[in-house]
């Protein structure tokens, strides 16, 4: 799968300079309940965070509520949501998923105009990863070649940095959340790094459209952390089985769950098992505490 993968035996998260959040829905949850564990052990936040479609806005939650402000939030929205699609808006020709105002209303639970402020001035800067349409497939094909090249990296080469989409012309950009002028522009930047049309649809950013950044990387590297990579931590919500949970790859530390994520991806109703995501995080950031050092 991949060549000169070395486990680490010890993670130094005192050593991290940048934290990248991998994109995955609601398996981002994982992320949430490991990274608040290692903050309520004393580990501090490094001064550059990286992330992508949920794994952005989980970042962006550490900056301005919490996690926990953003989880109960998440489950209040997904109980009071009973079904993903509207079939009444069919005959319409209109597709009208939950997630259209699920996601944009989950947001605004911990990015707002009240703790706006707290976001620009924080510490930590969160740079956002978008995909930006090939131009000559469009829209509608650029979404194809996504979905394509997802499901031949899943399935067929298993790799954690695709290099298919951008042969098929799609193309990352990279944002820094805490530069947008205001509080509409911020939400719009983190709901476009997670829109995956029909379910959620394109949204312009800076202006030209941008959709689910992880349909080009769902584990986004920056080019200028490619200075810092030694001193990058990847924290996946893909279990790769053949891969150790703590590794290091061209340079980089990778930290992924102990099992596959116990958690729908895409749902957002009641029976969505966000906690027990959480959970898993929780209780992975334990065993890897225990046996690493950070101050």
């Amino acid at each position: 799968m991949l060549d000169k993968v070395n486990g680490i035996r010890e993670l130094d998260f005192s050593n991290v300079g940048t934290l990248v959040f991998a994109g995955g829905g609601n398996r981002c949850w994982w992320q949430a309940g490991a990274l608040r564990y290692l903050l309520e052990q004393g580990m501090r936040l490094p001064a550059q965070l990286v992330g992508t479609s949920a794994g952005a806005a989980v970042a962006a939650s550490f900056l301005t509520e919490s996690a926990d402000t953003a989880l109960q939030a998440c489950l209040r929205l997904y109980a009071s949501n009973p079904k993903i699609f509207d079939w009444s808006a069919l005959p319409t020709l209109k597709l009208k998923f939950a997630h259209q105002h699920v996601y944009p209303a989950w947001v605004d639970a911990f990015l707002n105009a009240g703790t706006f402020a707290t976001l620009r001035h924080s510490a930590s800067r969160l740079t956002v990863a978008l995909t930006r349409p090939a131009r000559f497939l469009g829209m509608g094909g650029s979404v194809a070649a996504g979905t394509l090249a997802y499901l031949v990296d899943k399935y067929l080469w298993n790799s954690i940095h695709p290099r298919l989409p951008r042969l098929l012309g799609l193309r990352q950009d990279f944002m820094v959340l805490n530069d947008c002028v205001d509080i509409e522009a911020a939400q719009s930047l983190l709901i476009a790094a997670a829109s995956a049309p029909p379910i959620m649809l394109a949204r312009p950013i800076g202006g030209r459209h941008a959709i689910d950044g992880g349909y080009t990387d769902n584990a986004p590297i920056p080019p200028q952390s490619e200075m810092e990579q030694s001193n990058t931590l990847v924290m996946l919500t893909r279990h790769y089985p053949k891969l150790p949970l703590q590794f290091t790859w061209m340079g980089r530390m990778y930290w992924q769950p102990s099992q596959r994520i116990p958690v729908s991806t895409w749902d957002c109703t009641p029976k969505t098992t966000v906690r027990e995501a959480y959970d898993l995080g929780m209780r992975d950031s334990a065993r890897t505490l225990s046996a690493c050092s950070f101050r």
